[in-house]
């Protein structure tokens, strides 16, 4: 097994794996974010393959798609799902700012990860650092955009975000 194939099948375990994480009254709030964050990367994958920005040498369904589905489209909206679930909602701006920070930073670190040392992902244009800041800004508007759109989706609702 190739050490690409070793990190899509441990992304997809730990991204199925934290769904028995999430509490039972949270079921409907994570489905929800995860859908809403999915919206934004599986648009942006194909726009960004299609361009030739990036390209996916190894992934799940060659024929299908020219992107890599698990991290897309499985791996990053769950992360925004534990994001909204953990969010701090009555601590200060600082915490908050904290709180997107290490998100984000996960997601484009490992993404750079992969990037840098696997086949699983290979920007075609750019250098290191302008993909990183580019990373940084595109799932900054990824996450405030869904984020924003989750406080509208649940003010009405007994749902409740964070914790």
């Amino acid at each position: 097994m190739t050490i690409e194939r070793f990190i899509l099948i441990s992304v997809f375990a730990i991204s199925i794996t934290s769904i028995f994480y999430i509490p039972k009254e949270k079921y409907r709030l994570a489905l929800v974010s995860f859908l809403m964050f999915q919206s934004f990367t599986w648009p942006a994958i194909i726009i960004l393959v299609e361009l030739g920005k990036i390209e996916f040498p190894v992934r799940e369904f060659t024929r299908a798609t020219q992107g890599g589905f698990t991290t897309n489209y499985l791996f990053y909206p769950m992360i925004f799902v534990w994001f909204i679930l953990m969010f701090p909602v009555r601590a200060s701006l600082l915490k908050k700012i904290l709180h997107y920070f290490i998100f984000i930073s996960f997601i484009v670190w490992f993404t750079n990860f992969t990037a840098v040392y696997t086949k699983l992902e290979h920007a075609l244009t750019g250098t290191l650092f302008s993909q990183t800041l580019r990373s940084y800004i595109s799932f900054l508007f990824y996450f405030s955009i869904s984020h924003v759109f989750i406080l509208w989706f649940t003010k009405k609702s007994n749902l409740s975000i964070g914790g």
